[in-house]
C-alpha cells in the first residue's frame, strides 16, 4: 500500500482544515500508532482541529483519511519497512518548504507519541530516546539556506533517517504485530 500524494491529500483536507498541515498531520498519526496500532483515526483528526472552527468532513476527506490511516497501519506493521513519510514532492516544493513540513512532521510525531499514551521516555532505550531529541530538533528547523545540492543531499539523509528511525521507535514501543491479523 502506497500514500496518496501530497498535494492530493492538501486538497481532500482543505475541508477539515488540515490542508496546510498534512505534513503534521500525518507525523501525528505515525507518533500515536507507533505506541498504539489501534490509535483511533477520528481522535486524531479532532486533536489537531481543535481549535479551528468546527469542520465537516466531505466523502472524499473521510476516503483519504481512511486510505491514509490505513496505509500507516500497515507501513509500520510490514516487515519489509516500506514505511513512507508524507512530504511535499521535491519536483514541486523549494528546499525550504520541505525542510519546514518535515520539521512539522517530526513535531506531529512527537504530539502523536504522548498523545497516545506515552508519557514516560525512561523506559525506552538511550537509542529511541536519542532519537525523540533528534526529532525534537528536527522539529524547530526553519528551512534551508541556500538550496545548494549539498542541502539536498543533507536533506534527503535526514530525511531517511527520520523515515527509519521511525520504524525502530515503533518497533521498540510496540513490537511489530503483523502475525495477529492487521493484514
Amino acid at each position: 500500500m502506497i500514500l496518496p500524494a501530497y498535494d492530493e491529500l492538501c486538497s481532500a483536507l482543505e475541508p477539515v482544515a488540515l490542508d496546510q498541515r498534512v505534513s503534521e498531520w500525518h507525523g501525528y498519526l505515525c507518533g500515536a500508532l507507533a505506541v498504539d496500532i489501534r490509535f483511533p483515526l477520528p481522535t486524531a483528526v479532532d486533536t489537531l482541529v481543535a481549535n479551528t472552527a468546527p469542520v465537516q468532513p466531505t466523502p472524499e476527506s473521510t476516503r483519504l483519511m481512511n486510505t491514509v490511516y490505513e496505509v500507516v497501519q500497515s507501513q509500520m506493521t510490514d516487515s519489509n519497512l516500506q514505511f513512507e513519510l508524507c512530504l511535499p514532492d521535491s519536483d514541486r516544493t523549494n528546499l525550504t518548504q520541505r525542510v519546514v513540513a518535515l520539521a512539522a512532521w517530526c513535531d506531529g510525531f512527537l504530539y502523536g507519541v504522548a498523545n497516545a499514551g506515552l508519557q514516560d521516555v525512561s523506559a525506552l532505550s538511550a537509542e529511541s530516546r536519542e532519537i525523540l531529541q533528534d526529532f525534537g530538533r528536527i522539529a524547530q528547523l526553519g528551512g534551508a539556506d541556500t538550496g545548494e545540492e549539498d542541502e539536498e543531499v543533507s536533506y534527503n539523509e535526514l530525511m531517511e533517517y527520520v523515515r527509519m528511525a521511525t520504524l525502530l521507535i515503533a518497533e521498540e514501543i510496540q513490537p511489530l504485530k503483523s502475525s495477529e491479523g492487521l493484514h
